[in-house]
């Protein structure tokens, strides 16, 4: 079996938990290629027996670029895939929304894997309640999924579609009202505006080259930043090495304050249940 994993990571924990299925899948001596999904063309799709696709949680669903990407797939009737996020604390219908945008290019979701992960967003403390993971443990947790994916692949093949998971909408909770509310023109209206500030800017392209759509072009006199497709995700603005790229977040940290108390007290939950292994001292950061 030849299978293909495609990435969207920002902080390298949704790449590790990537990189841990490969392994996984490796280790039952099937071969498994990964790329980033920015890289991703349909030719590598239908060469391969099993797909995987994975990313970060935004706003308790998958990221705009990966639903753009499988919203552009031809029809892969039959193709077998999996998916896998990563999240701070609520996975929400990231699953939900995936399989269903899958299912209509006629693939066949076999598996599923999530996992906590630290947070990347500027406007939330620098050290997060999920900080240090995914780790050693997570890793395994994923390397065992990625182990498993070929004999699951093999039984719904004979027929055990029993097998299949399930994937519900939840629509009556507070993060679900708030993800439908997070629309790219509300994001353009409250995200702050981001400045390449020319004094500090080496043209490094470091920014250019990991903009997850291509939105960003510093050759241009004045440089762009946050062009036409920009999704929002400020990534940009945190690994420039020269903090050459500028924004005021002071109105979208004191608005998000009350979110963050809601985080604990999810993931409070989550650590009586033991699916959540805190890692640093959470109930301190907000």
């Amino acid at each position: 079996m030849k299978a293909l994993i495609l990435y969207f990571s920002q902080t390298g924990g949704t790449e590790k938990i990537a990189k841990a299925i490969q392994q996984g899948l490796e280790e039952t001596g099937n071969d498994c290629n990964i790329i980033r999904i920015k890289d991703t063309n349909m030719e590598q799709l239908k060469v391969h027996d099993l797909i995987g696709i994975g990313c970060p949680t935004f706003y308790y669903r998958e990221p705009l670029n990966v639903r753009h990407l499988i919203e552009n797939f031809e029809n892969l009737n039959g193709k077998h895939c999996f998916i896998f996020c990563t999240h701070g604390s609520i996975i929400g219908n990231t699953f939900y929304y995936m399989n269903q945008l899958l299912t209509e290019k006629g693939m066949i979701v076999i598996g599923a894997f999530d996992c906590y992960s630290a947070s990347s967003l500027q406007f939330y403390p620098e050290i997060m309640h999920t900080a240090g993971h995914p780790d050693d443990v997570d890793l395994e947790e994923a390397r065992s999924f990625g182990r498993k994916l070929p004999s699951i692949r093999e039984q719904i093949i004979g027929g055990e579609t029993h097998l299949l998971p399930k994937f519900e909408l939840i629509e009556n909770t507070w993060w679900a009202r708030d993800s439908k509310m997070m629309t790219l023109d509300i994001l353009r209206k409250i995200s702050p505006k981001l400045m390449i500030n020319a004094d500090k800017c080496t043209k490094c392209m470091t920014c250019q080259e990991n903009c997850p759509v291509d939105a960003i072009d510093v050759n241009q006199e004045p440089p762009e930043i946050q062009k036409e497709g920009c999704i929002f995700c400020w990534f940009c603005e945190k690994i420039c090495p020269e903090s050459a790229i500028e924004a005021d977040w002071s109105a979208m940290r004191a608005s998000t304050r009350p979110v963050l108390k809601k985080y604990v007290k999810i993931l409070k939950e989550a650590e009586k249940k033991g699916i959540f292994r805190p890692l640093v001292e959470y109930e301190k950061i907000v």
